[in-house]
């Protein structure tokens, strides 16, 4: 089977809730559509508070406004909000039953970028923890022998002074599944407020010689320092490898340059 690429749609403008949201449509065909999701926001209706916009609710607008239909869009996979990156959703019934198997089978090759805390030695390896949910925090994951199996596999993009670059690809689909596995071999995400982290990167961190102005210094990062850079997956229509690809977002790109900047990795 061969990969197929589709050429971008572009990005699709929405007013939510007074504040101009931004979807990027990576793909989209009679059966799927597939964006690359924004950190903040929800693929699916929170469980407490169903007011907060999602990608359902976005994709529904500009379906509605671009042919009228697809009012029951269906989500066939999840990241979490924090993370930004490709996401697939189905406009059938049949599609998101024909995709969600290839997940649950393991069938769908997922990977991931991430930023990580500490200089990873080993240019690539297997993590292999059990996973499982929290009896104590409920909603977070833990590394336990009574979990479910979980394999991830990674290797080292970058090597930075205090930090590390990797592919990370996740064989298993557990929730929180990267985070916590790269938090189980020493070197969690940099920014990460539930298992790392929760005070942001500013550029002061990084220069040295940097002279702080009189307004307030903005971060440079802010939220998880993960992306879902690659997904490839059979599509319902010919059975074809569509191979989807979502580009660092900026202000992701923009950390890595400054860190490659002002924190090389200097060999003895």
């Amino acid at each position: 089977m061969r990969a197929i690429h589709r050429a971008r749609s572009g990005p699709f403008y929405i007013n939510i809730n007074i504040r101009m949201t931004t979807l990027d449509i990576l793909y989209e065909d009679d059966n799927l559509i597939a964006v690359c999701k924004p950190s903040g926001l929800l693929v699916t209706p929170d469980r407490w508070n169903p007011s907060i916009p999602t990608i359902q609710d976005m994709l529904r607008e500009y379906l509605r406004r671009k042919d009228g239909g697809h009012p029951n869009i269906r989500v066939v996979h999840r990241i979490d909000k924090d993370t930004s990156g490709v996401t697939v959703l189905a406009k059938n019934v049949q599609t998101q039953s024909f995709l969600s198997k290839q997940f649950e089978k393991g069938e769908v090759s997922k990977t991931y970028l991430a930023l990580v805390k500490g200089v990873v030695k080993k240019d690539d390896g297997i993590i292999n923890f059990s996973l499982m949910e929290s009896p104590k925090k409920p909603g977070t994951m833990i590394i336990s022998q009574k979990g479910k199996k979980s394999i991830s596999v990674y290797k080292v993009m970058e090597r930075f002074q205090n930090c590390t670059f990797l592919e990370v690809n996740p064989l298993t689909g557990r929730t929180h599944q990267v985070r916590v596995h790269l938090l189980g071999i020493g070197h969690p995400l940099l920014f990460d407020p539930i298992y790392s982290d929760s005070n942001p990167l500013y550029l002061s961190d990084l220069k040295k010689d940097y002279k702080k102005k009189e307004e307030k210094e903005k971060p440079l990062l802010n939220r998880l320092s993960l992306h879902a850079f690659r997904l490839s997956f059979l599509e319902p229509a010919e059975s074809k490898t569509l191979v989807l690809e979502a580009q660092l977002p900026d202000d992701l790109a923009r950390t890595l340059k400054y860190i490659r900047k002002f924190q090389p990795l200097t060999q003895a």
